[in-house]
């Protein structure tokens, strides 16, 4: 200090220019300006807002990121199931398809073999009437030729005793016996 020792000597002067320096006085005095305000210079406040407004804004993009992909992939899920249900509706109509013509097949072919065997079954019915008939036939024959040969056993037999009973001349059944 100066031998005066005033307040306002030069000593005192440069010592309260700094401490106003350092506690943000500024030519304002102890609390009438911010020094780092006035000169655009962002505070600790700012600073926190600053980096809670963008961890907030970080946290949105993610929350927006997360439901574009979620929305992504229930689409793709969505549409890989409406893919698998669409192949396998696919493959049951072509294995309907072909069990309705597997089925159509073995009908006309059944309904084939049916009709071989009814036209087996007619002919095999017309023969059958056939050997009928003709058995009946040669039945009729048999019992006509039969008939027939009796009938002319008959006449032989009446001819022949005929001829034998004129050749004898006159008999008489139980003629009384003669006596000499």
């Amino acid at each position: 200090m100066s031998e005066g020792g005033s307040f306002m000597s030069s000593d005192w002067l440069g010592a309260f220019l700094i401490i106003a320096i350092l506690f943000g006085g500024g030519f304002g005095g102890f609390g009438g300006g911010n020094a780092a305000a006035l000169a655009g210079y962002a505070t600790v406040q700012d600073v926190n807002q600053a980096v809670d407004n963008q961890a907030t804004q970080t946290g949105l993009r993610d929350v927006l990121l997360s439901s574009a992909n979620n929305n992504y992939e229930t689409a793709r899920l969505v549409s890989e199931q409406t893919m698998g249900l669409m192949n396998q509706n696919n493959t049951n109509l072509i294995n309907a398809i072909q069990g309705f013509n597997s089925v159509s097949q073995q009908i006309a072919n059944q309904t084939n073999v049916l009709g071989s065997k009814l036209d087996q079954l007619g002919f095999q019915m017309e023969s059958c009437c056939c050997s009928i008939k003709t058995l009946i036939k040669d039945n009729q024959i048999a019992d006509l030729t039969n008939q027939l040969n009796n009938a002319n056993n008959v006449a032989v037999n009446s001819a022949q005793s005929q001829y034998l009973l004129s050749q004898m001349g006159k008999w008489v059944a139980n003629a009384p016996a003669a006596t000499t």
